[in-house]
């Protein structure tokens, strides 16, 4: 599950939304609500932003799931009027993926 799920789906999901979110200019808008991200118990909070991870271990990619879908909406909000369906997509995409971890 590690490796398959979380070291290599969750791997290119990230490159994914990294370069999604660079062409719509949105990338400081997840590193925000990233670093905003309040404490909780079983939860770890990341010090670094999203741009600052370079290199992701399995522990930090199951926490990712936990959260993601929550901070990349908060990145995705008040889209104009071209972004609406592919800020849709992506999210339907992401959720997906996430929804597919929690099952298996």
């Amino acid at each position: 599950m590690l490796h398959t799920v979380y070291l290599a789906l969750f791997k290119h999901m990230i490159a994914c939304i990294q370069g999604f979110l660079k062409k719509h200019g949105r990338q400081q808008a997840l590193d925000d609500a990233w670093k905003a991200l309040p404490s909780y118990s079983g939860f770890y909070v990341p010090k670094k932003a999203y741009r600052e991870v370079t290199q992701w271990q399995g522990k930090e990619m199951r926490n990712l799931g936990r959260f993601l879908l929550g901070v990349l909406a908060v990145a995705l909000r008040r889209p104009d009027s071209t972004q609406v369906q592919p800020f849709r997509c992506a999210l339907t995409s992401v959720r997906s993926l996430l929804d597919f971890t929690i099952m298996a």
